[in-house]
């Protein structure tokens, strides 16, 4: 009887940690998904009844379309692909739809604020041209990938641009007269600038990229080139490299994620400093009406 008991017992444990193991992968996963998409503005979403991770073809596709945006989401079915959509509420999204889902999804998403462009997978160019015209946001119709990449480079980095606001303010400006969220954001600045960054916040950023981009080959890469040669290039060299920095630093500014704009202090702190001193460079004994150079952002 006790051994009865006890083997219960220990079937309960196993039952409850094998429920907990599920849990906290489930929770690693929503994780991971949410720091990708605080990483960028931009979020691809893939749909197709026929993707396969687990086949050679379709993960070599995805491998690429992950050059280009790092967020990708792949469906099988259209109702759930809908259903997330509708969860966005900090991005832009950009669709690859399959020919075969294409003429009855569409009209479901089209409309939808967080879409920003489509485009169509197909077998059967032609054919699908002629019903796509219709959609203004189908931005193209397609059957190999690698012109869906490039598409999609020009549509992700017009996304980024986007989602940047410029504000011209005179240095005599009082702050309580400016916009509450510019002026929550000067302050923030102001208080970053006066924080002595360390070596430590900088491998603590890179240790947290490495987490969010573990499945991401690519963009390891870009993660060991900025750990190892962060130093051997100006921060504004840093800012317009095309890899994830300069669309994670747009991004948290965009939603003012503070706990990402701390993370990222030390090259906030830097690109600042640059700035500064070019526009020193460029207005030393220069009037106040020359034209000067400045940077995306």
């Amino acid at each position: 009887m006790a051994n009865n008991k006890a083997i219960t017992s220990v079937k309960t444990i196993t039952q409850a940690n094998a429920k907990h193991v599920a849990n906290f992968s489930m929770n690693a996963v929503a994780n991971r998904r949410m720091n990708m998409q605080r990483m960028q503005n931009v979020l691809l979403i893939w749909l197709d009844n026929n993707i396969n991770e687990n086949n050679a073809d379709c993960s070599n596709t995805i491998k690429q379309l992950k050059r280009v945006v790092n967020n990708i989401n792949t469906f099988t079915n259209g109702d759930q692909c809908v259903e997330f959509i509708q969860t966005i509420n900090n991005n832009k999204v950009c669709m690859i739809v399959s020919g075969s889902l294409g003429k009855h999804i569409v009209p479901h998403v089209h409309d939808m604020s967080q879409v920003d462009t489509i485009f169509i997978f197909c077998n059967n160019q032609e054919w699908h041209k002629q019903w796509t015209k219709e959609w203004p946001k189908i931005k193209g119709v397609f059957t190999d990938i690698t012109s869906i990449c490039e598409a999609l480079k020009q549509t992700s980095q017009q996304c980024e641009q986007n989602a940047i606001s410029i504000s011209f303010v005179a240095s005599n400006k009082k702050l309580d007269r400016l916009d509450p969220s510019f002026m929550y954001t000067q302050i923030l600045k102001e208080i970053l600038l006066t924080i002595n960054f360390e070596d430590k916040h900088f491998k603590e950023f890179i240790t947290y990229c490495r987490e969010v981009y573990e499945d991401d080959k690519h963009e390891l890469k870009n993660v060991t080139q900025l750990q190892t040669t962060y130093k051997n290039n100006i921060p504004i060299w840093w800012y317009t490299w095309d890899a994830f920095l300069y669309r994670m630093l747009n991004q948290a500014l965009r939603q003012m994620d503070v706990d990402m704009i701390v993370r990222m202090g030390f090259f906030i702190s830097d690109l600042h400093r640059d700035i500064q001193r070019l526009h020193s460079e460029q207005f030393d004994g220069h009037q106040s009406g020359t034209t000067f150079t400045v940077y995306r952002g």
